[in-house]
C-alpha cells in the first residue's frame, strides 16, 4: 500500500469517527508515527476521540512545545490572550508572578520566557499536573525561577505578587454535558467544570486576589466568552477594580484584568 493509500484509509476511518478534519489529522499522526503499526495504534486511539495532543504527548503554546498528559488540560490558543494581556499591562516587567491552577505550566512558563528576570509560584491541586509542569519548566530553562506548590487555589499563599494569573475551570454543569467528546471524555473534568453556573472557582480566585496583589499589581483570569458581566461583577464585589475585559483573536471576551482600587 502506498503512503497516499495509507493516508486515505486513515482519513476515512477518522471521518467515520466524526473527526472534523480527518485528512489533516491523519497527516499529523502519520508524521509522528515511526512505522505502520504505530500509525494504526494512533488512528485507533483517535477513533475513540482521544485528543491528538495526548496521543503525541505534546502541544504548542506561545511557540513553546509543551508536554501534555491526561493529567492536564490541553493548552489552547485562546489562553494566549492572558499572555498578551499581561505583556500589555506592564511597561516594566513584573518581578513576582503567581499562577493558580498551573496545569502543564503553560502560562507561567510563557511569562517567565518573556520576562527573564521574573520569578514566580505555580500552584496546582494535582500532584500529577505539577510533575508535568516541572518537566516543562526544566525543558524550557525556567525551573530555577518557578516554584511549584501543591495546593487548593491560593490557600496557604501568604505573599503578594505583581501579577496573578489563572485559567480556572469555568464551564457550567449543563454546558459540560454538551462538550465535544474529545474534551468531555478525555480531559480532566476538574480543570473544566465549575459548579452549576461555571463560576465557583472564579469566585474563589476573586475573593483571594485582594490579599495576593501588590499595590500596582494585576490579576488576569480567563473566563468563558459569555461571562464578562458576571465575572466582572464578581471581581468588583471582591474589592477589585476591573481594568478591562481582554478579547481573544476571535473577538470574544476571554479574560478579566483587575487591580486594587
Amino acid at each position: 500500500m502506498t503512503q497516499t493509500q495509507v493516508l486515505k484509509r486513515a482519513a476515512e476511518r477518522l471521518a467515520a469517527a466524526g473527526i472534523d478534519e480527518p485528512m489533516r489529522e491523519a497527516r499529523i499522526l502519520a508524521k509522528a508515527a515511526h512505522d505502520d503499526a504505530t500509525l494504526q495504534s494512533f488512528i485507533a486511539r483517535r477513533e475513540k476521540r482521544e485528543p491528538v495532543a495526548y496521543i503525541l504527548g505534546r502541544r504548542e503554546f506561545w511557540s513553546l512545545e509543551l508536554e501534555v498528559t491526561p493529567a492536564v488540560l490541553i493548552p489552547r490558543p485562546d489562553t494566549e490572550t492572558l499572555i498578551e494581556a499581561a505583556l500589555a499591562e506592564f511597561k516594566t516587567p513584573p518581578a513576582r508572578i503567581l499562577d493558580l491552577g498551573t496545569g502543564s505550566g503553560a502560562i507561567m512558563i510563557a511569562l517567565l520566557t518573556e520576562w527573564p528576570r521574573a520569578t514566580g509560584i505555580a500552584v496546582d491541586k494535582s500532584e500529577a499536573a505539577l510533575a508535568v509542569a516541572r518537566r516543562n519548566a526544566l525543558r524550557h530553562g525556567v525551573a530555577q525561577r518557578m516554584e511549584l506548590r501543591q495546593g487548593d487555589w491560593a490557600e496557604g499563599v501568604a505573599e503578594r505578587f505583581d501579577l496573578v494569573v489563572s485559567n480556572p475551570p469555568y464551564i457550567a454543569a449543563a454546558e459540560y454535558e454538551t462538550l465535544d467528546p474529545d474534551v468531555r471524555e478525555h480531559e480532566p473534568k476538574e480543570a473544566l467544570k465549575s459548579g452549576a453556573d461555571g463560576l465557583t472557582d472564579i469566585k474563589r480566585i476573586a475573593a483571594a486576589a485582594p490579599s495576593l496583589l501588590a499595590r500596582e499589581g494585576r490579576a488576569i483570569v480567563e473566563i468563558g466568552y459569555n461571562q464578562a458581566l458576571t465575572a466582572g461583577a464578581i471581581f468588583t464585589t471582591s474589592g477589585l477594580a476591573v481594568v478591562r475585559i481582554a478579547k481573544d483573536l476571535g473577538g470574544r471576551d476571554r479574560a478579566v484584568v483587575a487591580r486594587l482600587p
